[in-house]
């Protein structure tokens, strides 16, 4: 099962790269000496953009499917081509004149076995683009060996965090997976878009409809991808506002790798003022996770920023400035408080880059605490979220700053004494943490509602299960809610004559014979409209789940008792999820 799962990851990771990475640097012309890194990061930004627009497009004209997409992207490469090799209409029709007199001569001596013949031989014209390309890389690489070593430790150690549970279990680790896989369902499915988040779910439709595969595995894969590539955006950042490797590498650690600050063993229950403002200081990434969309508009926050340093610091060019206005409307589709943190922070980095990255740390900073304090927060859940990527932009600030001021003694000797400071401290006081997880649903129910759809046509089935189920089963099946469903039906079953209404051939209800719990206790402050919201007295309470599971496993054995077309279709130590297959309606059949 595990090597079936890295071969899909390894298969949906390609087909994201190629979208997202290749095809851009083909088909955006090359902006000439300008820094490698920041021309793949604007070309991403512009993608993205793009994608996002041509998927909200496509499914609002109810055209959104593989062929379009496909013929989208081919078309956009070759007329790319023809614009970047043709200067002038009569040129490009020349040239379209030759690709195809070659292209006809080609076949024709194909088909004659010319190739069969013997021809001389030919001399392999020399290629010292490649060669000067990986001189080039060499002479950057020059006297940095101990530097890229920790870089590539940081970075393996971020990615094996970060995907080790997307690698281990098909179910998804955050609730806000979720909402941006059911989003993207309703967008393959041509339901145009609502009001929920809008660029994730682009993203994820595009990558599935070109790779092939189910919309919850490419959410399952692409969500640790977006954490790895912010770590490596707020490494960019630190590099181009202040050129020192030592502080990018810092800040990779605390975002990636290390969780910092560290969460502390006695969080309690705010009260006064100074108390709340102290939990602001210590909100830790091992212990606040942003939701899919949020943490990919903190990756295009942190690339408009980079960009916009590095247009500052060298470049000068009209291409950096489009970059840093994609970033900024991917931003602000997000959210509008990181669109403030983004403006703001902009605003400042272009009179100081420096001075600019303190800004941001203290705009975030600051938000977060007048969210704590104020009676009408403007954004809470996102505003803290921010916090971490906050954290890791003040330490890279303070290792920068170290490094500046030692550096007039000996460059390299203050570069490696910062690189062991930093692995001491590391080691003692940050190890490597994982991120925070909260599962909604045992394992064993994400892998069978994947069978069932492998098994069963395509919308003649449904299933009576939580809300977790809704977001995996949409397009493919039906969705009915448990606890609506028990509600319905539990006095009726007992009778020997009664049938479900749904017009479905198969249907499936999911029973925990250990109700799962997403909280180890009960909190112990919940706001009144969580209190009374449904999906939490149902779902969430360990308390109203374990009374729900029971009144769903009293119904389905009632039914048993009186039906014959009832059976378990799967049970282990957690689960049982019953079958009942229905014969359909007369009226219902149709003639094949």
């Amino acid at each position: 099962m595990h090597v079936l799962d890295a071969l899909e990851a390894a298969w949906i990771l390609f087909i994201f790269l190629l979208v997202f990475f290749w095809i851009p640097a083909h088909l955006f012309s090359r902006q000439p000496n300008s820094d490698a890194v920041m021309r793949i990061a604007g070309k991403f930004a512009r993608t993205v953009l793009c994608v996002t627009a041509a998927v909200v497009l496509l499914a609002r004209l109810r055209a959104l499917n593989a062929t379009t997409v496909t013929l989208l992207f081919a078309g956009s490469l070759i007329a790319a081509g023809l614009g970047r090799n043709a200067g002038s209409p009569t040129h490009l029709w020349e040239r379209l004149q030759t690709t195809t007199i070659g292209t006809l001569r080609w076949l024709e001596a194909w088909s004659f076995g010319r190739y069969l013949l013997p021809r001389a031989r030919r001399p392999i014209p020399a290629r010292p683009s490649g060669r000067s390309s990986m001189n080039q890389w060499l002479r950057v690489l020059e006297r940095k060996e101990l530097l890229v070593t920790c870089f590539a430790v940081v970075l393996l150690t971020t990615g094996i965090l970060g995907a080790e549970h997307a690698f281990r279990e098909l179910r998804l680790d955050q609730p806000g997976q979720y909402d941006v896989l059911l989003h993207a369902r309703e967008l393959i499915l041509d339901l145009g878009v609502g009001g929920g988040p809008l660029v994730f779910p682009a993203v994820i439709a595009t990558t599935s409809l070109l790779s092939g595969r189910d919309p919850m595995q490419v959410t399952r894969f692409l969500s640790p991808a977006v954490g790895i590539l912010t770590v490596l955006a707020i490494g960019l950042l630190i590099r181009a506002c202040t050129r020192f490797g030592v502080a990018c590498l810092a800040a990779m650690y605390c975002l990636g790798a290390a969780a910092f600050p560290p969460v502390r063993n006695d969080p309690g229950v705010a009260m006064s003022l100074m108390q709340k403002l102290e939990s602001v200081i210590w909100v830790s990434p091992a212990s606040l996770r942003a939701t899919p969309e949020f943490g990919l508009g903190l990756l295009f926050l942190l690339l408009a920023l980079a960009v916009l340093a590095d247009w500052y610091k060298n470049s000068r060019r009209w291409n950096s400035l489009l970059d840093f206005a994609c970033c900024l409307v991917l931003v602000g589709l997000v959210s509008r408080s990181l669109l403030l943190i983004l403006v703001t922070a902009a605003g400042v980095l272009l009179l100081q880059p420096m001075i600019g990255l303190v800004v941001l740390v203290v705009v975030c900073y600051g938000l977060a605490a007048y969210n704590t304090i104020a009676a009408n927060p403007i954004d809470p859940s996102t505003t803290l979220t921010v916090l971490p990527i906050a954290a890791a932009v003040g330490v890279g600030c303070l290792f920068a700053l170290t490094e500046a001021v030692l550096s007039p003694l000996s460059r390299r000797g203050v570069e490696a004494a910062l690189l062991i400071a930093g692995l001491v401290v590391a080691v003692i006081w940050f190890p490597p943490r994982r991120a925070p997880r909260q599962c909604l649903e045992y394992e064993a129910a994400a892998r069978v509602t994947q069978r069932i759809a492998s098994r069963f046509p395509r919308q003649r089935w449904v299933v009576a299960a939580p809300v977790e189920q809704l977001a995996e089963t949409f397009g493919l099946g039906a969705h009915e809610d448990l606890a609506g469903f028990v509600e319905t039906y539990r006095n009726q079953v007992s009778n020997s004559e009664f049938r479900f209404p749904d017009a479905r051939e198969d249907l499936f209800i999911y029973v925990e014979k250990r109700p799962f719990q997403i909280f180890s206790r009960e909190p112990e402050t919940i706001s009144f409209p969580v209190l009374t919201d449904v999906t939490y007295r149902s779902y969430r309470s360990p308390g109203g789940r374990a009374s729900l599971e029971s009144a769903a496993l009293q119904l389905c054995e009632s039914y048993r008792q009186y039906h014959s077309d009832a059976d378990i279709f799967f049970e282990n130590e957690e689960l049982r999820i019953y079958h009942i297959h229905q014969d359909p309606p007369e009226t219902g059949r149709t003639v094949e």
